[in-house]
């Protein structure tokens, strides 16, 4: 009897199982957990200006000709732009080194001789920053070493009725005394013709200025059409400095000092220093500890251009100045109508310096204007600056300074407060760097000013 039912009990058994099976998924499936409800993340709007591309903060400032026994050159961005956009299709290659002695006049013959192009760069550019993102080589391995003269020779395209696609390039930097050579491949001897050289002629006069012992100066032979412009400064946002530079802003602290015209920007590990009358920015990371660690140039430009981009801190015109590799230290400089823009430093500043700290791989010191000149519209002078020749008659006049030991002589604006607290006036002038330091000359006494710009 009993075995009568014993595949029964084993059918209502297994019935069961599948039973409490199902039902046990079905539950899984549609459990809803009762979360107590999370706090949203505020995300903080970091982006103050815009994002660039690195052939828009390194470009030459000055691009010069020698061909026909004439000179050619322009700093005009926009006259220049069109040769730049060309260079991007050739290809280098072939990049060695081929003198550690060379000497201010080795360097002036290079750029002498006829049929040479020279793009002239304000800092050192080191080659893996320029070969990988503005012109293009088929080196596999790029050399950290770097150059701020960049002197390209067409005369086998002449030699050969333009057939020949190859220049020979040369690259100097005049700090270190270095030379490299490398070959240039162009899409067609009959482009380069069209494009760059074609383009070229149409560039202003120039004159070299020889100095004995010394490089030599290229200027403009004829007075600059430059007016003198009143601008209006508009500050950026404070707080979006404070939300892209900040790791946690809900937890940063401001302490407004109004006897000396600042205010404070402070969590645990960083401190922002706002300077409202001259409108900048000194940001600290304060929890970063000295080490010995040094980034090579190439990084540091990369890592400082890349820190400014996150937070969309070109804000204007800004462009490739110089890196100090002691101090770890990438300057990006003003500009304004393709010139230069300096001022005192007790009346504000017209550049950006990053300082970057390698061991622990992020921004370490940050100062910055935080406004932008805005024109005011019909608010201009029209007016010409002297000539190349006439600001060097002029800078020969002064007693105090030795000719050969200037630098480099360049036009630009000359930024200083008017009588608005919010205006500005930029000042058509001409600066001559010694010493390290640009000074300005005037335009109507000869004798210069030190700008504190280093």
């Amino acid at each position: 009897m009993g075995l009568k039912y014993v595949e029964q009990i084993k059918s209502i058994a297994l019935f069961v199982l599948v039973f409490l099976s199902i039902t046990l998924t079905f539950s899984i499936w549609t459990y809803k957990p009762n979360y107590e409800p999370m706090e949203t993340t505020k995300v903080f709007d970091s982006s103050i200006g815009k994002q660039l591309q690195m052939s828009d903060i390194i470009k030459p400032y000055r691009m010069l000709f020698h061909m026909n026994g004439k000179w050619k050159g322009t700093n005009e961005n926009v006259k220049m732009e069109s040769i730049l956009s060309e260079m991007k299709k050739w290809e280098l290659s072939d990049l060695t080194l081929v003198s550690n002695n060379l000497d201010d006049k080795k360097l002036n013959e290079l750029i002498g001789m006829n049929n040479r192009m020279t793009l002239f760069y304000t800092g050192e550019i080191p080659f893996p920053v320029f070969l990988q993102n503005l012109l293009p080589t088929q080196n596999k391995k790029i050399n950290e070493a770097a150059f701020n003269r960049m002197i390209i020779d067409w005369n086998k395209l002449n030699n050969n009725s333009m057939s020949n696609n190859e220049l020979i390039v040369f690259f100097a930097n005049s700090k270190n005394n270095r030379l490299y050579k490398a070959k240039i491949k162009v899409q067609s001897g009959k482009q380069f013709q069209t494009n760059v050289l074609t383009v070229a002629k149409s560039f202003p006069n120039y004159l070299e200025i020889e100095r004995k012992g010394a490089k030599s100066f290229y200027l403009p032979t004829k007075a600059i059409n430059m007016p003198k412009y009143t601008y209006i400064i508009e500050p950026d946002p404070v707080n979006s400095y404070k939300n892209a530079l900040f790791s946690n802003p809900n937890i940063v602290k401001r302490s407004p000092d109004e006897v000396t015209g600042t205010e404070k920007y402070t969590d645990d590990k960083s401190l922002m220093t706002i300077d409202v009358t001259k409108k900048t920015l000194n940001f600290v990371n304060t929890s970063i500890v000295e080490n010995k660690e040094k980034a090579l140039e190439s990084d540091l430009i990369l890592n400082t251009f890349s820190f400014i981009n996150e937070h969309g801190g070109w804000t204007g015109d800004f462009r490739y100045s110089e890196v100090d590799y002691g101090n770890q230290k990438v300057t990006y400089q003003m500009y304004l109508k393709d010139q230069p823009v300096f001022s005192d430093r007790s009346v504000t500043l017209t550049e950006i310096s990053t300082y970057w700290d390698w061991g622990n791989g992020r921004i370490s010191k940050y100062y910055r204007p935080y406004y932008q000149p805005v024109p005011i519209p019909l608010v201009r002078n029209d007016g010409k600056l002297m000539s190349g020749p006439e600001a060097i008659e002029k800078i020969k006049d002064r007693k105090d300074i030795n000719f050969e030991d200037i630098e480099e002589i360049r036009s630009g604006f000359y930024l200083t407060k008017n009588a608005n607290p919010n205006l500005f006036t930029l000042e058509p002038m001409w600066f001559y760097s010694i010493n390290g330091k640009w000074e300005h000359l005037s335009p109507v006494i000869a004798g210069g000013d030190p700008i504190g710009l280093e």
